[in-house]
């Protein structure tokens, strides 16, 4: 018998080398590694695009007392047409009076400023009326306000201000009203996506914002990571919608070249890795959650990272590779596993997944020892070498200790990363937050998501995901003239989505004739994704669908290699549906970016199916 010269053992179709990767040709990829390049830099031009301002009011005027008063001079008598205000964390409410005098004064607002779904957003309210002087009178205190500007008649000039008297001396510095009108500068023409908040950022990037200030989570039904890694923005580009998106967006680029690399991994040659990076590239969930600062970015990009790790374990036989370079990648999957755990609460799913695949790693390394323990005994007595003897022993001695590593590497290591995630609930001041309130806050959230039993106009079952049945509306442009909109929908390509469900199929019952370890390696992540939700009684959007896209794809990419390599296709079909994928990008670019246009646009060639809502 012929042992191989390691202590390896390599039998024909249980494994290949994972590292050795098969290219075309050296000039082949080098030629995809500079398109993915050029495509990732293209991205992200379009990407950072209009990704928000980073200019926003910085100041606020947080009254403590009600009945307090302020009283805005502004010169002479003015014509009002409304009030644009940018207000902050905490429920408030005003009352604006308007006088000519300031001695007669005529009520025309009374605002209730909601400190959960009207933060961080220009908004108006009407204030038509005439007067020299306006005065505000708290009704609630607390709430925080940034900036206050007065429209003219025409309802797009702002008013200066000339004074403005508080009835009371300010105790703080939060409490001096002068800070509503320090920022005139920040003011938008037209209020928008673009220097505000919009959809799930009230949440998220608040919660980001409050862990900078060491102030108590709004958000307490997710864990903190994800939050932590968008405050990063904050902290470098300040409370604005460019630095409360960017991290997002940074992860969302990152994913392109992440997904090359696994498909690299997974098909061994460059030109079908770019493809799955392509698909990606073009996807418009991928697009419109790398420019939101919400949380399914960061668990996603972690995701794809704990699979890749596990996908250079899966291809690695134990006759091949030393035991450290089997428990490197483990290591790296189970950090990952914990980041994404501790991102989204989702994340947990992908572990199903993980530990479905490397227990077929070990079996497959089984069924190898075993042939290898055969062989050895029909040579027992014959020349045998040493060296058949340690492949006899490598199987038992690496699995014990492969096991007892995955202990801490997929058990130890992500709860810790879960747990730390926590931290800055543990810095909060004056609230005397506890390992107690740590342990009840797992169990606030599992009660949330168990028991929610809320409704949404955009809510979609499991099933009707990959169909593209209903999409969420994310963000509708407000005060734009007649005939045109301006929105934001979360929603797939067309051109991916639909081909996508069908080559799952047919990936499906192509496994079920060959067993390719390929292709169960994509089954495997696509099911783990998306499975859970099939049982899970809580309310579902189609964006929980956007974990098993980039498997979705790694499906489009199997069946394009089999159709160009085992049956001899022409590329130009492949060349084709990318032109078509591109094409649908463009066409509907304007409603997964916020782009105004005009309605008669989004109705004659963009609403395909009733349900698929860009505007009212």
């Amino acid at each position: 018998m012929d042992w191989p010269k390691r202590n390896g053992y390599n039998i024909k179709g249980y494994y290949q080398r994972g590292e050795g990767i098969t290219m075309g040709s050296r000039n082949s990829y080098k030629l995809f590694t500079i398109l993915l390049i050029i495509m990732t830099i293209g991205y992200s031009i379009v990407a950072l695009y209009q990704l928000g301002s980073r200019a926003a009011p910085e100041t606020f005027w947080r009254p403590l007392q009600a009945e307090e008063t302020i009283t805005i001079d502004f010169g002479e008598i003015k014509k009002f047409h409304s009030i644009r205000y940018f207000g902050g964390i905490g429920d408030g409410q005003y009352l604006f009076e308007l006088s000519t005098d300031n001695h007669s004064w005529q009520e025309k607002l009374n605002l209730n400023f909601h400190g959960i779904f009207d933060i961080y957003v220009w908004k108006d309210a009407v204030l038509d009326g005439e007067g020299r002087f306006v005065r505000i009178t708290v009704l609630q205190p607390g709430g925080r306000m940034y900036e206050i500007g007065f429209l003219g008649p025409d309802g797009k000039e702002i008013i200066p201000i000339q004074n403005i008297i508080q009835s009371t001396t300010p105790a703080h510095l939060e409490g001096n009203a002068q800070r509503i009108a320090d920022e005139t500068n920040t003011i938008p023409e037209l209020p928008s996506f673009l220097n505000g908040m919009y959809f799930d950022e009230i949440y998220f990037a608040r919660t980001a914002f409050e862990h900078l200030h060491r102030m108590e989570p709004y958000d307490s039904v997710q864990p903190f990571f994800a939050k932590i890694l968008l405050s990063l923005g904050i902290a470098t580009f300040g409370m604005n919608p460019f630095g409360w998106r960017i991290v997002g967006t940074l992860f969302g680029i990152a994913m392109i070249p992440l997904i090359y690399y696994f498909g690299l991994q997974l098909f061994k040659k460059p030109f079908y890795a770019f493809i799955g990076a392509f698909l990606l590239t073009f996807d418009f969930m991928h697009f419109s959650h790398s420019r939101i600062a919400t949380i399914e970015v960061y668990m996603v990009f972690f995701i794809l990272c704990s699979y890749y790790c596990m996908l250079l374990f899966y291809q690695r036989s134990f006759y091949e590779y030393p035991l450290k370079k089997l428990l490197i990648p483990l290591f790296l999957s189970g950090l990952f596993y914990g980041c994404a755990s501790a991102s989204k609460l989702n994340g947990i799913y992908s572990g199903g997944g993980l530990a479905f695949i490397f227990l077929t790693t070990l079996l497959r390394n089984y069924r190898v020892h075993l042939k290898i323990k055969r062989e050895y005994q029909d040579f027992n007595n014959q020349d045998s070498t040493s060296n058949s003897s340690n492949s006899v022993m490598v199987f038992p001695h690496y699995t014990k200790r492969i096991i007892l590593w995955c202990l801490l590497f997929f058990i130890v290591i992500p709860l810790t990363v879960y747990a730390l995630s926590f931290i800055p609930l543990l810095l909060v001041p004056n609230r005397g937050h506890s390992f107690h309130d740590l342990v009840q806050y797992q169990i606030n959230m599992y009660n949330y998501h168990r028991n929610l039993k809320a409704t949404h106009g955009y809510s979609s079952p499991w099933w009707q995901w990959p169909l593209l049945i209903r999409p969420i509306w994310m963000y509708q442009g407000q005060g734009l003239p007649e005939g045109k909109i301006a929105s934001i929908s979360s929603m797939g390509n067309p051109a991916i989505w639909w081909p996508g469900t069908l080559s799952l199929i047919a990936c499906f019952v192509v496994w079920l004739k060959k067993r390719d370890n390929t292709l169960f390696f994509i089954l495997a992540g696509f099911f783990s994704q998306y499975l859970p939700w099939a049982i899970i009684p809580r309310l579902t959007f189609i964006y929980h669908y956007f974990a098993s896209v980039p498997f979705v794809i790694f499906s489009i990419v199997y069946l394009i290699r089999e159709f160009l390599e085992k049956y001899h296709g022409s590329k130009y079909f492949v060349f084709i549906y990318l032109i078509i994928v591109v094409i649908l990008f463009v066409m509907f670019y304007p409603v997964i970016s916020g782009m105004i246009i005009d309605r008669a646009y989004a109705a004659r060639f963009l609403r395909w199916i009733p349900s698929w809502i860009f505007y009212i």
